[in-house]
């Protein structure tokens, strides 16, 4: 197969090469020098192509096509600052684990080292994040470099996907010579057509995985508890094992293991630290935990910690841990549960029914919205897939969410910042996604809607005025002018940025038309805009009562 240069020769190989390794989505952000690779990847029957004008969102974009697919996400930019806004996105997938390929367009290094205008040291941009780095190009048409460049491709999707180490971004810099579009003389410029053979596409796909570690860490008739957190493993195979050995499990909202029988209200029960009679022997957390910072109470009981990931992604926020095993959690408990003291689990258990009912009776005596009332709702509603975002959104969820559901939130390094651009692109996976957030997080990442493709997709917008977690946090009694300096009231009609993005929108201002709500805009098409307005003040009160009614239900 001939090509009409080398820039297009490189570009078509790098496309089918990174079809053949089980790529089918591409997110794209115009420019000038990453012509050959969009327009290589564009014609592409294998992939599908979403264009985001802003790369930051075009970086979050195809984070959430990899948490909600089975492939990496793969962005495409041109060359200089277009790169350097995909930082934000690599950071969480570096920390979150997420496996993303940034292809990143590049001029010649003669032009680099000369200063040219739009470049820059694009090595650089993401040190110390990356799990493999592959320059390639400029294109030399002799035999034996297609070849290379497919081996680098392939090397780059098996480290993306973690088959040496932990799965997180990789980079493809490609420097392209002109022409990068496909005749041989563009008017300006002028190349000889590409001869050597470009060979089909290898199709290499790499499952190797970390050996998995399987040490006994159980003793019979002890008292271990399982924090089960985010994190690469079965959910559903972990509570089952649980359940067996009589092992109480604690679940995240982001474990996937709600609606199950675990524990899911630790959050209200561990308000005033670990109850009598319900302090561990052994805890074995699995994941990443949190959002809730009570968690840390059981971590500190004195009790060995012992922490599993099976990339080994430790999460100590306590500074407790014991020990930190890299395995599969679920195949070491399967390996190594054994029978736990009779009636723990039941402990447990029969403590998390009697605090969700006093939270739920709290929650549903108002009529009120507030954040803790907003996540509830989410119980009552047929989705298939939660976006949260994090802060409050996150931490309300993760109190009060008790369905099953696959529900994912950046919590690789928690910012606010490619929300919006991170849940369109799972909705872009699953059919039937909501996404939960705040007010400045939306307004944050308004440029996610700046693209051509927008699937259907619920937003649900906490409209509180700004940053309501910092009314829970010291900066609300002691840091002058509180207001504008942390809560940042951002004052804008989120119905006017929903019509200028063509969105559709509807405002709630009651929790029981809520859900309703919900339940029709999740059928609908396109994107829609729920904005529900909460006092700031009626917030903190309800946080407070729920407190108070787990107090009362504990005594």
């Amino acid at each position: 197969m001939t090509h009409p240069n080398p820039s297009s020769a490189l570009a078509w190989v790098i496309a089918d090469e990174l079809a053949g390794c089980g790529m089918d989505m591409a997110v794209i952000s115009p420019g000038s020098r990453s012509t050959a690779l969009v327009l290589a990847i564009d014609a592409n029957p294998d992939f599908e192509t979403v264009v985001h004008i802003d790369e930051r969102s075009a970086g979050f974009r195809a984070l959430g096509d990899a948490v909600a697919g089975e492939s990496p996400g793969l962005v495409v930019t041109t060359s200089g600052s277009a790169v350097a806004n995909l930082l934000p996105a690599v950071v969480e997938a570096d920390r979150s684990a997420v496996p993303l390929i940034l292809l990143t367009a590049d001029r010649p290094a003669e032009m680099v080292r000369r200063r040219t205008n739009q470049t820059m040291d694009q090595e650089a941009v993401f040190s110390g994040f990356l799990r493999g780095r592959h320059e390639l190009g400029p294109a030399i048409d002799r035999d034996g470099e297609p070849e290379r460049w497919r081996e680098a491709v392939h090397e780059a999707v098996a480290a993306a996907t973690g088959s040496k180490s932990t799965p997180g971004p990789v980079q493809i810099n490609v420097a392209f010579d002109e022409p990068t579009v496909p005749v041989s003389d563009d008017g300006r410029s002028v190349a000889l057509p590409f001869a050597a053979e470009t060979v089909p596409r290898s199709g290499l796909r790499s499952s190797d995985q970390p050996a998995s570690r399987t040490l006994p860490v159980l003793e019979p008739g002890s008292r271990t508890i399982v924090i089960a957190g985010r994190g690469d493993y079965d959910s559903s195979r972990l509570v089952a094992v649980c359940k067996t050995a009589g092992i109480p499990i604690l679940a995240t909202a982001l474990s996937g293991g709600r609606g199950t029988g675990a524990v899911s209200s630790y959050h209200h029960l561990l308000v005033n630290g670990v109850p009598g009679g319900l302090e561990p022997d052994l805890l074995i957390v699995v994941g990443q935990p949190g959002p809730s910072d009570r968690i840390a109470a059981l971590m500190s009981t004195g009790a060995p910690v012992v922490h599993v990931d099976r990339w080994g992604l430790f999460s100590d926020v306590s500074g407790t841990m014991t020990e930190g095993l890299r395995a599969d959690p679920v195949e070491l408990l399967e390996h190594h549960a054994s029978d736990q003291e009779p009636g723990w689990s039941e402990m447990w258990s029969e403590r998390d029914s009697v605090v969700r009912r006093a939270t739920e009776g709290v929650l549903s005596a108002t009529d009120q919205p507030t954040g803790p009332g907003i996540a509830r709702s989410l119980n009552h509603v047929e989705w298939s897939a939660l976006a949260v975002a994090s802060s409050l959104p996150v931490r309300d969820v993760d109190a009060h969410l008790t369905r099953p559901g696959w529900v994912h939130s950046n919590r690789g390094v928690s910012g606010i910042d490619g929300f919006s651009s991170t849940a369109l692109g799972i909705a872009s996976r699953r059919q039937g996604t909501i996404a939960l957030t705040g007010d400045l997080a939306f307004l944050h990442d308004s440029n996610a809607f700046l693209t051509d493709r927008t699937p259907p997709l619920v937003f649900v917008v906490v409209d509180n005025g700004g940053g309501g977690l910092f009314d829970l946090l010291p900066q609300a009694e002691f840091a002058p002018d509180f207001d504008r300096l942390f809560v940042t009231p951002p004052g804008r009609d989120l119905s006017l940025l929903a019509e200028f993005h063509g969105l559709g929108f509807t405002a709630v201002d009651s929790m029981a038309a809520l859900a309703p709500e919900l339940s029709r805009a999740v059928q609908a098409e396109g994107v829609t805009v729920v904005k529900v307005a909460v006092d700031r003040k009626a917030d903190v009160a309800m946080r407070r009562s729920l407190d108070d009614a787990a107090r009362d239900a504990l005594v």
